[in-house]
C-alpha cells in the first residue's frame, strides 16, 4: 500500500448539465485518516447543508471487486483510479467532476467542500434529490458499518501472526513499511513513534491471541 496522500487536489467546476451529484468517499481499513473522517465528519454530515446538495456515500477499497458503476466509468475513462485513501470524488452524470485527496481535519474538509459548493451552487441546486448511482451492498456501507468492518478486518489479518511480519527496522525501531498493517508493536511508545513516521494522528490497540498490541493511527 502506498503512503497516504495528504496533498489536497484541485476542485474542478462542473461542465455538464444532467443527472445528479454525489460525494463519494473511497476508504480502506488500514487508513488512519479514513477512520478520523468516519469519526469526526461522517456521523453528522447528513445533517449539514452540504449534504442536501452533495450526499455522502462511502465506498470500500478493501472489497475483492470494485462497484460495477465504477468499472463502467473507469473503462470509459470517466473516472480516474484511486491511488490513495481517503479520496473524495464528486460523481455526476456517470463521471468524475472533482476530486479531493486526503483528510486534514474536519474544519479544513468543510472549508474545501464549502468553497466547491459555492462555486457550483446554481448547478447543484438544480439537480438536488436525484440518485444516479445504483447501490451495491458488497462495496458500499454507512459510516457505522465502515468503522466496525474496517477495524475488524485489521484484527483478522493479524490474529494468527502474533508479531509483525516485517523483520527490518529503522534505527528508531519503526518497521520499514508504508503499510499500516505491518506496524504492530508491543509498547505504546513505539506505536506513537510509528504514527509520527507514517504521518497520522494517535494510536489504537487490539487484543490478539490474548495479548495486547499497539498500532499507529487512531481507529475509533
Amino acid at each position: 500500500m502506498k503512503k497516504i496522500i495528504l496533498t489536497l487536489a484541485l476542485w474542478f467546476c462542473f461542465t455538464s448539465s444532467a443527472a445528479a451529484a454525489e460525494l463519494l468517499m473511497f476508504s480502506m481499513a488500514s487508513c488512519g485518516y479514513c477512520q478520523a473522517f468516519l469519526k469526526e465528519v461522517a456521523p453528522t454530515y447528513a445533517e449539514t447543508e452540504h449534504a442536501k446538495l452533495l450526499p455522502l456515500r462511502i465506498i470500500s477499497m478493501d472489497r475483492k471487486a470494485a462497484p460495477k458503476w465504477y468499472d463502467k466509468a473507469y473503462n470509459a475513462r470517466k473516472i480516474d483510479g484511486i491511488a490513495g485513501t481517503p479520496t473524495f470524488v464528486v460523481f455526476d452524470n456517470g463521471e468524475e467532476k472533482a476530486r479531493l485527496i486526503g483528510y486534514q481535519g474536519k474544519e479544513r474538509f468543510y472549508e474545501d467542500i464549502g468553497n466547491f459548493i459555492q462555486s457550483n451552487l446554481k448547478y447543484l441546486q438544480s439537480v438536488v434529490g436525484t440518485n444516479p448511482i445504483p447501490f451495491e451492498a458488497d462495496t458500499e456501507m454507512d459510516y457505522k458499518q465502515a468503522q466496525i468492518v474496517e477495524e475488524k478486518q485489521v484484527v483478522e489479518e493479524h490474529k494468527h501472526e502474533g508479531s509483525n511480519s516485517k523483520s527490518d527496522k529503522y534505527p528508531n525501531g519503526v518497521f520499514k513499511s508504508d503499510d499500516i498493517r505491518d506496524h504492530i508493536y508491543e509498547t505504546e511508545a513505539m506505536a506513537e513513534t510509528a504514527a509520527m513516521w507514517l504521518g497520522c494522528r494517535g494510536i489504537h490497540t487490539h487484543i490478539i491471541n490474548g495479548k495486547k498490541i499497539w498500532m499507529p493511527c487512531e481507529m475509533k
